[in-house]
């Protein structure tokens, strides 16, 4: 099947044909969105954000399709739809109501019921908290002013960030599966994204990773290719080009992709998740990669976190099984083995996770954002493989991708999502201990699915991209502290 499910769970086209007829700015619906492909996990490489989940700053959360596909629900993630417009908004009128491009004028797009320009925001003026854009971060303290907004391809499901033209800064990096490319925007160093340029990227990308895959200084570019069966390959040229494709097989229908060195030869692995309940492990070689191998795991495989959980010097796997309600953990026997699979129950319809050490104590732990229960779930690790009791956070309307990483700078991990039901990211500031602050919200546009998180303004702050697969843009949310 290519597409997860998601609440309830009979099969449907897609998580992004279902979602996309969601939010208070419909659009025609796109293709299918990203969960036919679903991509999530964490990833070890240089790449800064996506869905998935990654456990270090500059992590990308992108969500397995993002992620998953079921019946249109009739109660969550709806919102009350504002009255057409009888012509054009002026940019930045949030009192002049929008419902879609239709109501805009060109090279406006309609965002939180207001027209707005592609680059710009939304005009909204309300102050940051006190203490923000004295350029010292303190604790407790969220400095995010309203989005910028750019283009972005059509079900762009996964983001992610990395210097891809070699000159320093951060780039931007998106998966839209629709279209079928890979889209790449330079960052300027100040927080703000040049021009986008796209490379064809083979059947529905939902997914894609940075690393050096052939032993050069320049990063290229993996990709999940749902439709194809296959991981694909772009090399970078060093100036934020990408080459032609290169295609290697995996399970059927890959969703999540991530890149380890697994067998610590030097050389940058592959992990995806696939529609047939397994997860593949593909070796690099060198000059290419070796056929693939596949372990089982529970239903509707989602994201991805490779790292050691026993305490033993082998690495271990940590998936997240949708369909099964739970995360599994495969612990690994030997370079380039793993054991069997173990699941452990979390929320509903789990779509992302962060592996991280929330409480301190020098053990990762397993946080899961869950789709059908609208919360997060954190289980502490033993050091052996082991968990203990969940401990549920509720969030809002269907969290959809997470992030770990210390975005106010006091040591402690925070928690980022994307909420497609609602249109926000929440931030969640840890207190120490595993605990967590009252959640903070920020309105970033209609259905937000990829997010990435990354210092774009080269301030030491994390700032932070999000996908609208709803009305097809990208929003960049800068810290001002």
């Amino acid at each position: 099947m290519r597409s997860s499910p998601r609440k309830p769970r009979s099969a449907a086209p897609s998580p992004a044909r279902r979602d996309l007829a969601r939010g208070p700015c419909p659009r025609a619906p796109v293709l299918a969105l990203l969960l036919a492909a679903c991509p999530g996990g964490g990833s070890t490489g240089d790449d800064t954000g996506s869905t998935g989940s990654t456990t270090a700053p500059g992590t990308t959360a992108g969500v397995d399709a993002t992620d998953a596909t079921g019946t249109p629900d009739d109660t969550r993630g709806t919102a009350t739809e504002p009255t057409t417009q009888e012509g054009p908004c002026p940019a930045g009128t949030l009192d002049c109501p929008c419902q879609g491009d239709g109501t805009c004028d060109l090279g406006l797009v309609c965002i939180a019921d207001a027209c707005v320009e592609l680059g710009g925001t939304t005009g909204d003026t309300e102050s940051l908290p006190p203490g923000c854009g004295n350029g010292i971060p303190d604790p407790d303290e969220l400095c995010y002013g309203p989005p910028s907004f750019y283009g972005s391809p059509s079900e762009a499901l996964f983001v992610t960030m990395g210097d891809l033209d070699d000159d320093g800064h951060l780039d931007v990096l998106v998966a839209g599966a629709a279209a079928g490319v890979v889209e790449v925007r330079l960052g300027n160093g100040d927080g703000t994204l040049g021009g986008a340029q796209s490379f064809a990227a083979g059947s529905r990308p939902v997914a894609l990773r940075l690393d050096r895959f052939d032993g050069g200084p320049t990063l290229d570019v993996a990709i999940a290719q749902e439709l194809s069966d296959s991981m694909g390959l772009l090399l970078g040229d060093g100036a934020g080009g990408l080459g032609s494709l290169t295609s290697y097989p995996t399970g059927p229908a890959p969703n999540a992709l991530l890149i380890v060195d697994f067998d610590e030869d030097g050389l940058p692995d592959a992990l995806t998740t696939n529609a047939n309940d397994t997860i593949t492990f593909l070796r690099r070689t060198g000059v290419g990669f070796q056929a693939p191998v596949a372990y089982a795991v529970g239903a509707s495989p989602r994201g991805l976190f490779v790292g050691e959980l026993s305490g033993d010097a082998n690495l271990d796997v940590v998936v997240v099984d949708q369909g099964s309600d739970s995360f599994g953990v495969l612990l690994g026997t030997g370079s380039t083995t793993l054991g069997p699979h173990a699941p452990v129950p979390t929320g509903s319809q789990p779509e992302s996770l962060a592996v991280a050490d929330w409480n301190g104590d020098g053990r990762l732990d397993v946080m899961t954002a869950n789709l059908g229960s609208d919360d997060l779930r954190l289980r502490y690790g033993d050091g052996s493989g082991g968990f203990g009791a969940e401990i549920p956070f509720p969030v809002d309307a269907d969290p959809r991708s997470l992030v770990s990483l210390d975005v106010d700078g006091d040591g402690d991990l925070d928690a980022v999502i994307a909420n497609t039901g609602t249109g926000q990211v929440t931030v969640l500031l840890g207190t120490g201990g595993g605990l967590f602050a009252p959640a903070q919200a920020f309105a970033v546009g209609s259905q937000p699915w990829g997010l990435a998180a990354g210092d774009l303004d080269e301030d030491g702050l994390a700032d932070l991209v999000v996908t609208n697969v709803g009305e097809d843009t990208l929003a960049v949310l800068v810290s001002d502290a």
